[in-house]
């Protein structure tokens, strides 16, 4: 009898198909977020970071099938109190009232998935908050510095650390792409001044990226001294012909002149840094955190680590999935957002110019020599443990400015030696 086996290799493509849907509606969902609505350059993006090829008739069907609906759609379909409430649910998380109409704008979207029109989010800001667009004053003095003529992503790679924050005893280093100010990584460490440190933290860019930039920018301060030497190995070993050609793998900078992630440290600041600051200084002030207090300090050194990286890494997506004002003057990318800017580099002119490292085992090993993970730690290993046990028996609350005092108070009376 003739078998009529039509899947003799016994291969589900249901499976693949399912999985291939399921990425497209995942990344849908998170150029929506970015307030991306442009389907021909969504296609763009999709196809850059997934290698899916869609065209936009097709992604307009499939937004729609998910519900990814424009602002004017969404105000038609929401209550007018709604729609209010979801502005002033931003205005409540920025006590400090750093954060502008586009700012809250894509914050709403960023976080909350619904689309507003601006001039909906505009008129509730100047109902509820008047008073915030005066303080906010675009004309304030900033150092005026030479235009950047950039040729591509990974041209080169801006790095600095960020000292806001040691205010509450934390600190930041991070790298931005040059060309496009697309935020690479930034790490929440107890101590960015340690050039050990700062060469690790290149190094785990180097593994994410499989790859370096043209050159490096960094300040000439101590603590870049072994990413100098670790950036121009590189170079010797795996690019000798850039050196050749007169390319400086590394450039010091002063920090003014340090443009692309300089620029980063404001938004940094207005979107975050300086909220967290505001209610970190609180829980001092109502008797909730007691830094004399080994116990305390411990916990704090243990949560608010945590809670800040989060706090970055949910700041490091909105803004470079946050669209940029259109400059027609400036040479390089402008009027998209930065993430699109990072993955097309063909839509301002620009090419792709990250140099290959292929041996990634060195370049792990290389971590391990000079301390690993334990470099940017703030506790024992014994600590993390017993506070990650904890903190998932409490069921693993949400960190936010609103309740990360809460779930310090609550861990706290386990976490006690006596």
């Amino acid at each position: 009898m003739a078998s009529h086996n039509r899947n003799p290799t016994g291969k589900n493509q249901h499976a693949k198909d399912d999985e291939k849907e399921a990425l497209i509606e995942i990344t849908l969902e998170k150029y929506h977020r970015q307030n991306v609505v442009s389907n021909k350059i969504i296609k763009e993006m999709l196809e850059a970071e997934t290698g899916i090829s869609l065209d936009p008739k097709t992604i307009q069907r499939r937004r729609k099938r998910y519900g990814f609906t424009s602002g004017a759609v969404t105000e038609a379909n929401l209550p007018k109190e709604q729609v209010e409430q979801l502005v002033l649910d931003q205005l409540d998380k920025d006590p400090a009232k750093r954060a502008g109409v586009g700012t809250i704008w894509n914050r709403i979207s960023h976080e909350t998935g619904y689309h507003l029109r601006r001039d909906t989010v505009s008129e509730v800001m100047h109902t509820h908050d008047p008073d915030a667009f005066a303080g906010r004053d675009p004309t304030a003095k900033e150092v005026h510095r030479a235009v950047l003529k950039p040729s591509g992503t990974h041209e080169w790679w801006s790095g600095d650390g960020h000292d806001k924050l040691k205010s509450i005893g934390f600190a930041l280093w991070m790298m931005v792409d040059g060309a496009t100010t697309h935020v690479l990584d930034g790490w929440i460490v107890p101590n960015n001044r340690l050039n050990i440190v700062i060469a690790f933290l290149f190094l785990c860019l180097v593994e994410t990226y499989k790859g370096v930039p043209l050159h490096a920018n960094t300040d000439c301060g101590s603590e870049t001294t072994l990413l100098y030497g670790i950036v121009n190995a590189f170079r010797d070993y795996f690019h000798p012909e850039l050196n050749a050609a007169g390319l400086a793998a590394h450039k010091y900078l002063r920090s003014i002149h340090n443009i692309a992630v300089e620029r980063s440290w404001k938004f940094m600041r207005y979107d975050f840094g300086d909220n967290a600051v505001l209610v970190f200084q609180q829980g001092i002030a109502d008797g909730i955190y007691d830094e004399m207090d080994p116990d305390h300090y411990e916990l704090c050194q243990w949560l608010w680590s945590r809670f800040l990286q989060l706090l970055f890494n949910e700041w490091k997506e909105f803004h470079n999935g946050k669209k940029i004002r259109t400059q027609h003057e400036k040479v390089g990318p402008s009027g998209k957002s930065r993430a699109y800017s990072f993955l097309v580099p063909s839509s301002w002119g620009g090419q792709n110019l990250l140099q290959p490292i292929e041996d990634m085992d060195t370049v792990r090993k290389m971590k391990e020599e000079l301390g690993g993970d334990a470099l940017i730690a703030f506790n024992s290993d014994e600590y993390k443990a017993r506070a990650e046990a904890v903190y998932v028996g409490l069921g693993s609350p949400r960190l936010t400015l609103e309740t990360v005092w809460d779930v310090f108070q609550s861990m706290l009376p386990s976490l006690r030696v006596d």
